[in-house]
């Protein structure tokens, strides 16, 4: 890399490290292209970015943010996810991965919800549920209460009605 690049590479990593709502450093070995390319693609999927760094630019980038000390961790092959999205999405589709068989990756640590975090804090956030989960359980116990009123006013009149025509039957077979 020339410096050109190297400067370019700071700034773009800044970039997405500043608006990241979730960071894990992870070290890899032992991976084939394929598995790569599988691991990468996946958490694209779940509007993760994965990067391999250069541990003396990433030390650089991770001085001027608020996880300084993420920098300690910097050591042998790091590869970073980071996601400006919701953080236990991103801590889900990583955690994946990593229990994998065959697939040689660990978190070493990580940042998210303004905090830095362990490899174990990771693990206990990806088993958190997401945003969207969240969204739809505080919706349906919106429309719990007024459902349930709605069947309870229905029910009556039907009530009533199947009462009526149990009377009426009953009088016809008297007479």
């Amino acid at each position: 890399m020339n410096r050109t690049e190297k400067e370019q590479f700071v700034t773009d990593l800044t970039k997405g490290i500043d608006g990241a709502q979730a960071i894990a450093l992870m070290s890899f070995s032992k991976l084939t292209v394929d598995q790569m390319t599988q691991f990468r693609m996946s958490l694209r999927k779940q509007h993760v970015r994965v990067k391999v760094l250069k541990n003396t630019l990433a030390r650089k980038v991770f001085s001027t943010t608020p996880y300084a000390s993420v920098s300690d961790h910097l050591e042998g092959p790091t590869l970073l996810a980071y996601s400006n999205n919701d953080p236990v999405v991103a801590a889900k589709a990583i955690m994946e991965w990593v229990g994998k068989e065959n697939f040689d990756i660990k978190v070493k640590t990580g940042a998210a919800l303004g905090q830095v975090m362990s490899n174990e804090q990771i693990k206990a956030l990806s088993k958190l549920p997401g945003k969207n989960e969240l969204f739809v359980g505080f919706l349906w116990a919106l429309k719990s209460p007024p459902t349930k009123f709605l069947y309870a006013l229905q029910d009556t009149p039907r009530k009533l009605g199947y009462a009526l025509v149990a009377l009426r039957d009953k009088k016809q077979k008297a007479s």
